[in-house]
């Protein structure tokens, strides 16, 4: 079969596929090389987008599993998936950094990858601080309740 991939051209960097010869945006001529090393070097970048937004989302699943292992019943199926989570998120991170961390490109798509990857990382970072927060907090409450009677 015919494949064909796009990729942005080197010029104008509109995206074009590779059965072009010339860009049809800025008539600057394609070499065959430069467009297959150019999709190779897009199909990366969309897999670290889409793993990107994987990581933002698994992280934000943690916090809804944090709320609702509150909820009776249900809370422990949410107990073990927010356990789950709290230690595949970070893997997930640092697979993320190494495999795309070092791309070099002014991608858009890219910068918006890398700010998931760093609202994830945030995420779960919270979910280091406030549960020790919330624990302190209600250690001093029930120390204050306790002293009363």
């Amino acid at each position: 079969m015919f494949n064909v991939s796009t990729f942005p051209c080197p010029n104008c960097h509109e995206f074009i596929n590779t059965s072009m010869t010339t860009c049809k945006y800025c008539s600057v001529p394609i070499d065959p090389e430069a467009a297959s090393s150019a999709v190779e070097l897009q199909d990366k970048i969309n897999r670290a987008c889409n793993d990107a937004s994987l990581v933002r989302n698994l992280a934000g699943a943690m916090w809804v599993f944090f709320f609702v292992r509150l909820i009776p019943f249900i809370g422990l199926v949410a107990l073990i998936g927010l356990i789950i989570l709290f230690f595949f998120v970070p893997v997930r991170l640092i697979m993320w950094q190494v495999r795309f961390g070092g791309i070099q490109t002014a991608d858009v798509d890219y910068k918006r990858a890398k700010r998931n990857v760093l609202v994830a990382l945030g995420l779960w970072l919270l979910m280091l601080i406030v549960p020790v927060v919330l624990m302190f907090l209600l250690a001093g409450t029930f120390a204050i309740v306790g002293n009363r009677g």
